[in-house]
């Protein structure tokens, strides 16, 4: 028998700081999207070693009811104890996404005093309708942030993208010609209002970044303040267009009322991952003034 081994008793305390703090959360004392004390302040309340507190922390993230966010801290989680429900129910422990509403989940992000929103989309036109939605909400003082950093990933404009792309005529430069007019339009649109409102002292830092990569984007995803992933898929179709007299037909993209889902858990932390080894890798960088 090994002398040094905690007791029976000792190898079950987190368990114990676990139950405590599960128990402080399902009856709302520590409500959805509420941030939990610090791990130095959870060893001094529980009178327990740091790892302790790691550990009951872990097993709340497993269970579904906290999320960690790296450098922020961790957070109450938006539906606690999601995936224990849903082990108990048989789909063992994977959480379906919900459906979201891109426009409601920026207004929510832009609510916190610290707002990051990070994007790889085609175009930028939902996001650049859902800012200019609630922007009038920051200027007239009804929200404050205090800093608004924007990182967005936009296919190259000199990239051959494989949509949009005439059906009988691929060569047909016109039709991506057309989307790099319409990104810079949306992004222009994006990146002014966000600039109008550092610069008229609405929100005090204002961060903007902008990468291109060279490949066409099948999805949509943005990630809002690291605690949110809102993915959807971009549906191809044939349509007709017409272009300075000419009606051809095409192959195109459909995304502006695309189907959303927000993503939690595991999903999140993937989703984050992914944005980070894009941006960090072949996205390359842009200079803002193209876009202005």
């Amino acid at each position: 028998m090994n002398s040094d081994a905690p007791p029976s008793g000792a190898r079950h305390t987190y368990k114990r700081v676990a139950a405590s703090l599960r128990d402080d959360i399902d009856r709302g004392e520590l409500p959805a999207g509420a941030r939990l004390p610090t791990q130095f302040e959870l060893v001094d309340q529980f009178k327990v070693s740091r790892a302790t507190i790691q550990r009951a922390l872990k097993d709340l993230e497993k269970s579904g009811y906290v999320v960690a966010e790296q450098g922020r801290g961790v957070f109450v989680a938006d539906q606690p104890g999601s995936v224990a429900e849903s082990k108990a129910n048989g789909s063992g422990g994977h959480v379906m996404p919900l459906t979201v509403d891109l426009a409601t989940a920026v207004g929510n992000a832009l609510e916190a005093d610290e707002v990051t929103i990070d994007a790889f989309c085609l175009t930028t036109e939902s996001l650049h309708r859902a800012v200019g939605m609630h922007a009038p909400r920051i200027m007239n003082g009804y929200i404050r942030p205090r800093r608004i950093q924007l990182r967005l990933v936009l296919p190259s404009s000199e990239a051959s993208l494989a949509v949009p792309q005439r059906v009988d005529e691929p060569s047909d430069e016109r039709p991506l010609d057309r989307l790099r007019r319409l990104t810079n339009l949306y992004a222009v649109g994006l990146v002014n209002s966000l600039k109008d409102l550092g610069e008229r002292g609405d929100v005090p830092e204002v961060d903007i970044k902008i990468k291109t990569v060279r490949v066409t984007p099948m999805h949509k995803l943005y990630m809002l303040n690291g605690r949110e992933a809102i993915f959807g898929y971009y549906r191809f179709m044939e349509r007709e267009l017409g272009l300075a007299g000419d009606t051809i037909q095409i192959y195109d993209v459909h995304g502006v009322d695309a189907k959303l889902f927000s993503l939690k858990g595991e999903m999140l932390e993937e989703s984050r991952k992914w944005f980070e080894s894009l941006w960090d890798t072949i996205a390359e960088d842009q200079e803002l003034t193209l876009f202005e």
